[in-house]
């Protein structure tokens, strides 16, 4: 099998694993017990926390473990505009953004708040003159994902910083699940940033908010107090330290991983934008990572091509794996003003550091075998 799949999950280190098992085999007490066992674990957990803030070059007290990113971005969201709502009731949110965050700005719409969606140019990047009209003195809330999980570009974030100067009400929250790692960000700039292990190689199940300021997000639910009264429950103490560790052996490799996905893309591109037909809907560009590229085949489904590229033993998705057994159009890809036909038709391909090149030569010999096979003379008598 070769897995191009990674923006929807990646394959855990053996070490993590190996960690997970090991913190649940011998460091099991609850780190809230005040005897010596609770604290031996809790030891453990607030070494796992100062590792992740140490590689986000952020204070400790400013990471919160919780379930995964989906959690983490509901926590910010909510428990933000609860913070502000005697300040102002209206909230933007991007149209590009994951499904965890726009439904969460839908639900908080139904509960009376005034939603503004702010647009993206043709290229998948947040419009800042749009973003200028849309702020008020009413403005409490802000989501821009850092990088988009579908077509991989990557939003202007310092940009829109500047632009908040002028409106200090404004919580602004990142979505950081394919960012981080992948391109740098000052999160001492914004007001939280989330983002999960399964992401880097780490486990499913455990994620991370990081947020400026704990006065500025009401928790959203109630218990014994844990992460400082922002999650409570008992915390996964094996998750923390296992995404901890996935973190770091990630950012080891960065350097590396980032300089082949290049090699990557730019094979992929310069093999594929040649055919008749192919879109490549994700330039080799600064303004894009490397680790994602979304090509359609207008007049194809997208199923269609996913289906055969999986017969041949290669996996790839169609949009982001949240939203792929819903049966509409992209929203991040029609925000961009894509036809019906290209979006309908797209699949995206995502590396990870355990891609090969040879395996990247394969998936072009097999998507140029397919595509002759089954879809140039579909696509080409208009059927």
């Amino acid at each position: 099998m070769i897995y191009l799949d990674n923006c929807a999950t990646t394959k855990p280190y053996k070490e993590v694993l190996e960690t997970f098992v090991e913190v649940n085999d011998n460091y099991y007490g609850n780190p809230a017990s005040i005897n010596k066992f609770g604290k031996t674990t809790n030891k453990l957990l607030d070494a796992a926390r100062k590792q992740v803030a140490d590689i986000l070059k952020v204070k400790k007290e400013t990471i919160y473990f919780t379930s995964c990113a989906t959690e983490s971005n509901n926590i910010a969201i909510i428990g933000s505009v609860e913070h502000k709502k005697d300040f102002g009731n209206r909230i933007i949110v991007s149209k590009i953004e994951h499904p965890s965050v726009l439904e969460t700005y839908r639900e908080l719409e139904r509960r009376g708040f005034i939603l503004d969606y702010l647009n993206v140019d043709s290229n998948g990047l947040i419009d800042l003159n749009h973003l200028k009209s849309l702020l008020t003195k009413e403005t409490i809330l802000l989501s821009v994902m850092h990088v988009n999980n579908v077509y991989g570009g990557v939003q202007p974030i310092k940009e829109i910083v500047e632009l908040l100067k002028e409106y200090p009400k404004v919580h602004f929250h990142v979505d950081g699940v394919q960012g981080v790692l992948k391109k740098e960000i000052n999160l001492s700039d914004i007001d939280s940033y989330s983002f999960s292990a399964h992401k880097f190689h780490g486990i499913k199940g455990v994620g991370v908010l990081y947020l400026k300021s704990r006065r500025t997000v009401h928790n959203i639910t109630f218990g014994g107090g844990q992460e400082n009264g922002l999650r409570s429950g008992t915390v996964n103490v094996a998750g923390a330290v296992s995404l901890a560790k996935a973190l770091r052996l990630s950012y080891e490799r960065t350097p590396d991983v980032l300089k082949k996905h290049r090699e990557f893309k730019k094979l992929i591109i310069n093999e594929l934008d040649s055919i008749n037909h192919v879109v490549i809907n994700s330039p080799l560009d600064d303004n894009y990572v490397d680790s994602i590229i979304n090509i359609s085949l207008p007049k194809i489904k997208g199923e269609a091509i996913v289906n055969s590229l999986n017969e041949r033993g290669i996996m790839v998705s169609t949009t982001s794996a949240c939203s792929s057994k819903t049966f509409h159009l992209n929203e991040a890809l029609y925000a961009r003003g894509l036809s019906k036909e290209n979006i309908e038709g797209s699949i995206r391909v995502s590396f990870s550091y355990k891609t090969k090149l040879e395996e990247i030569k394969t998936f072009v010999k097999v998507f140029k075998e397919e595509y002759n096979k089954k879809f140039k003379e579909v696509i080409e008598s208009g059927i």
